[in-house]
């Protein structure tokens, strides 16, 4: 009876309003609202009738009903008062709660508590608005909807709603109170189109939201082509956070040396949001195989990294065979390019921190393994041929409020080449940054002007171990004696750890920068001194003494040494500007030189002196033709030794800069002035030693860099050789220079470098003039001739186009030439949006040969990505092509044929 007085009084409002016989004319926007309270009330809104919509508020008892439900349609509404129902027409909605309920027509029944949203036909007889469901982060669309605002369950036909990544076409849906649904005649897939290409044809589905899509018995369905691939079941993980756990469909391939493949298939374990390990292997049918633990690891505002380790089994029965029959092995096939068989391991850690200031910050990168791994496991040309690699681990940390800061390190450097490893461990470095004087021993920076302001210090000093696994062919390489010893190499074994320390080289060297200031001299130079000094200790200091008994040289060792070295000199430097002007009405308005002419001298003494301590002058043999008695400078330390000979060196340079003031003329702003450079920079440096004996002026180097037509990079740089030759082409004290003739010297070397890039921009004016009306027709001669070199297709590319050119020249009886010339080109063409195609290639002018060519074509198939590669020349030829799904959630869903690991194709 209460529903009965409710509809009453909303019956009551309505005529109110409008008419007493209008409740149901179409045309009028209605608008009402089913609010839960313990008394009936009716309110009247006024604010209504100015929006051009009415309102009703409805306040039935408890009930059903949770929350309050408000609804609106632009056409009509009508109550069925006995039957409890009403009807929305036309732009229907429905808000209850988090639920909202858009369609052309709704039906909201109180007596099951149900909410139907369907189509309507327009006047054309077509379907139109389509029922639109959204809970939360749902939306569904489907042709007809039933929910249960009670039981919150629902009934969907002819869904498509989106989970995670993938979309599902579904015939019907039910949804239960967990937001789960049931699909039936299901279709999952990732494109996003009504029709989409492909899909997963299941028959039944069970959709998780924010969890995974499982799927009954399925097969795939491309283009609307059944095809065989499938499986009784399929499990699509749709999570919120980005990693989870899942298996990796391994691909394959074949290459002629390693036989048929399968690669890089295992699990990905999502360990949280924040780490995730990749386990990955490989297997070939010609044996061997390989296996890869990747794991990548952040930490927001703290940190991010990466930590790959990788175990390869190679099998080249080939070389086994050879090596077990002692013969050589043949070079007509591929297998004698590579090692034997061999377990080979390579790790690579990356760790980058995020910088605050007054913390420390540890950071990572390594990149080490065993000797031949890499050339048997490359996966890229510059991984192949790269002959070393280095690795460093340190923690970093600037004292706040101070100039102090402390770094504590560990490096490793190997050559694949010849197996030789380098270790700094440790590798410990305190620094002072530059201060001035006088804050240095005050409470702040002074306020004074005293002459002494301007003076600064700075010192760094670091104490390292360097290890190596290799001695050089000499007992030490800085202390020659008759008898060389023979290389000496210590394997990297636990075993060997204390033979490794104890051969190492520890030092620790002290640097201090001590600034005198910048004056300016007569106004228009700059004068600046500065003065250097460093200080080495060492863990070991030599005494030489020549045995004639067994024409050796013996050596006693003492546990430190103290090495030290100095020198000062001063920079004089100024700038000159010289400016030509036209007359007015030229093209060219004016022309700017500007010359930076600079001088710097130099002093360090010669720490071979005696006075210093540092070499000691000792006989090492005597000549066996002569009979007379050899004597040799030796090194009394292993390292940190200074230059010997004293140096009174003066160096200049003259830098040139020419650039010119231009008239051009604009639609927009009219007459204006461009700057256009003509030399970016041209620079002649050479020095002058006053404590040389002979051959006292340095070799003369010439620079030039410049832009020609706004789009070529032009670089040049040679090497001049101011000295006369003898017949072994050792130079002479006797100067071919000659300032008169115009000759600066000999041409040791020198490189020319050009480089353009292109693209349709280049080659745009900056106004596009509209051609006159009586121009004649271009296919007609003679103004076929007429037709431009460039025509704008609205295409977009680039091209890039490389000449390298150096020149070396060695004199004496068998000097010679060599010239190598090089041509290099790269770019990309979009063919259409969905086409695009890169190249690169470099062309070997001297030897008439390509060095490498590489093609990639992609084509976007809108939901899928093809890609083609093919390199047909060079130690990496081969093709691939790959055809894949786009997206992530269905990454193993692809197709590729490959041809890799550069071998004979």
């Amino acid at each position: 009876m209460r529903y009965y007085i409710l509809f009453f009084l909303l019956l009551l409002q309505t005529a109110i309003f409008i008419a007493p016989s209008a409740h149901a004319q179409r045309g009028l926007r209605r608008a009402g609202t089913v609010a839960q309270q313990d008394t009936p009330t009716v309110a009247s809104q006024d604010t209504a009738l100015v929006a051009g919509q009415d309102s009703v508020s409805l306040n039935p008892p408890q009930g059903d009903i949770a929350t309050t439900i408000k609804y609106s349609a632009r056409d009509s509404m009508q109550f069925e008062v006995d039957n409890k129902v009403v009807h929305l027409y036309g732009d229907a909605k429905i808000v209850y709660g988090d639920m909202n309920l858009e369609a052309a027509y709704i039906q909201i029944n109180y007596e099951t508590n149900t909410l139907t949203a369907t189509t309507l036909p327009d006047s054309t007889g077509k379907e139109v608005g389509t029922p639109v469901f959204t809970q939360g982060a749902e939306t569904y669309a489907a042709k007809r909807i039933a929910y249960n605002y009670k039981t919150r369950r629902g009934r969907i036909s002819e869904v498509v709603t989106q989970q995670g990544e993938g979309y599902i076409h579904s015939e019907v849906v039910k949804r239960n109170e967990n937001n789960e649904f049931f699909g039936l005649h299901n279709k999952y897939t990732t494109c996003n189109l009504e029709h989409p290409h492909f899909y997963i044809n299941a028959g039944k589905i069970k959709a998780i939201p924010n969890d995974k899509v499982m799927a009954g018995p399925f097969n795939l369905v491309v283009g609307d082509i059944p095809t065989p691939l499938g499986f009784l079941f399929g499990l699509f993980p749709t999570p919120k956070t980005k990693r989870s756990s899942g298996v990796i469909v391994p691909s394959y391939g074949e290459n002629s040396a390693r036989g048929f493949f399968l690669n890089d298939g295992g699990y990905y374990f999502a360990w949280n949001d924040y780490m995730g390990t990749r386990l990955t292997g490989d297997i070939f049918s010609l044996g061997g195989y390989e296996v890869q633990a990747n794991t990548d690891y952040v930490k927001r505002y703290s940190y991010r990294g990466n930590l790959n380790f990788s175990y390869s089994n190679f099998k080249n029965d080939e070389a086994d065979r050879a090596a077990a029959e002692g013969r050589a092995r043949t070079t007509d096939n591929i297998f004698a390019q590579l090692p034997k068989s061999q377990k080979t391991f390579w790790i690579r850690w990356s760790h980058s921190p995020t910088t605050k200031p007054g913390r420390g910050s540890f950071s990572a990168s390594v990149n080490a393994g065993s000797q031949t791994h890499q050339r048997v496991n490359y996966q890229s040309q510059a991984q192949y041929l790269s002959p070393s690699f280095s690795s460093n681990v340190s923690y970093q940390k600037t004292v706040p409020n101070s100039p102090f800061s402390y770094t504590v390190k560990a490096s490793q450097s190997q050559n694949t080449t010849s197996g030789r490893m380098d270790f700094i461990l440790p590798d410990l470095s305190f620094s002072m940054s530059q201060v001035s004087v006088s804050e240095l021993f005050s409470n702040g920076p002074s306020t004074t002007n005293n002459w002494y302001d301007k003076f600064t210090l700075s010192y760094n000093v670091r104490a390292s171990n360097t290890v190596t696994n290799q001695t050089p062919a000499r007992t030490r390489s800085d202390i020659p004696i008759l008898e060389p010893a023979a290389a000496d190499t210590i394997p990297i074994n636990f075993s060997n750890l204390q033979r490794l320390w104890e051969s190492g080289q520890k030092q620790a060297v002290h640097t201090f920068g001590i600034g005198l200031g910048n004056y300016k001299i007569a106004r228009f130079f700059n004068f600046s001194p500065t003065v250097n000094y460093s200080e080495t200790w060492l863990d070991e200091k030599y005494s030489f003494r020549f045995n004639p008994d067994s024409q050796r040289v013996d050596i006693d060792t003492t546990s430190f040494g103290r090495v030290y070295q100095y020198s000062a000199g001063a920079n004089l430097s100024t700038t000159v500007y010289g400016t030509v002007n036209f007359r007015e009405g030229g093209k060219v308005e004016a022309i700017r030189h500007l010359v930076r002419p600079s001088v710097s001298y130099s002093f360090r003494p010669d720490f071979a002196d005696e006075r210093f301590g540092f070499y000691q002058r000792t006989l090492v043999g005597r000549d066996q033709r002569t009979n007379e008695a050899l004597y040799q400078d030796l090194g009394r330390f292993r390292a940190g030794l200074p230059g010997t000979g004293l140096s009174s060196a003066l160096s200049f340079s003259i830098d040139n800069s020419v650039e010119m003031k231009v008239r051009t003329e604009s639609d927009t702003a009219g007459v204006k002035s461009e700057k256009v450079s003509i030399i970016d920079n041209l620079r002649l440096s050479s020095g002058y030693d006053f404590a040389r004996d002979s051959l006292k002026l340095s070799p003369i180097r010439i620079s030039l860099n410049t832009k020609l037509f706004k789009f070529i990079n032009m670089n040049f740089n040679s090497t001049l050789d101011p000295y006369e030759k003898d017949t072994l082409g050792r130079s002479i004290d006797t100067y071919f220079l000659d300032i008169s003739k115009g000759r600066l010297g000999r041409i040791a070397n020198a490189g020319l470098n050009l480089t353009a890039s292109l693209t349709p921009e280049t080659f745009r004016s900056g106004t596009d003039a509209a051609p006159p009306d009586n121009l004649p027709s271009l296919e007609q001669e003679p103004f076929a001739q007429m037709l431009p070199d460039y025509v704008d297709f609205k295409i977009p590319w680039t091209l890039n186009l490389n000449y390298s050119l150096n020149y070396n020249r060695s004199f004496g009886l068998r000097g010679q030439t060599n010239v190598i010339q090089t041509v290099g080109i790269d770019g990309s063409l979009n063919v259409t949006e969905k086409w695009k195609v890169t190249y690169n290639a470099t062309y070997d002018i001297s030897n008439q040969n390509i060095s490498y060519a590489n093609v990639q074509i992609y084509r976007d198939l809108h939901c899928w990505d093809m890609s083609i590669g093919w390199v047909p020349f060079g130690l990496l030829r081969g093709y691939n092509l790959t055809i894949n799904a786009r997206s992530a959630l269905l990454q193993d869903l692809k197709l590729t044929k490959r041809s890799s690991t550069g071998y004979n194709y």
